[in-house]
């Protein structure tokens, strides 16, 4: 099963979950994001599979501000 969640790093300081989420929202259909703002790190959800593919290629490596960030899938987290 592919992945609907990516996750970004090299967000610039100072970054807001709000400015994140309108970040990825422009070009893709994002359910929900989270931003550990002190790591400078974040995850975004997407509807489909596709969509996360999708902003993989088109955000890895781009910048916000002035920071280059990188976007890869989201490892799963295993509980037990």
């Amino acid at each position: 099963m592919a992945a609907s969640r990516v996750f970004v790093k090299g967000l610039p300081p100072s970054y807001t979950e709000d400015e994140f989420r309108i970040h990825f929202s422009k070009r893709y259909n994002v359910t929900d994001v989270k931003l550990f703002p002190a790591r400078r790190i974040g995850y975004v959800g997407f509807k489909i599979p596709q969509d996360a593919t999708a902003a993989i290629k088109y955000f890895n490596k781009s910048f916000i501000r002035m920071s280059r960030i990188s976007v890869e899938y989201a490892n799963d987290v295993c509980l037990s």
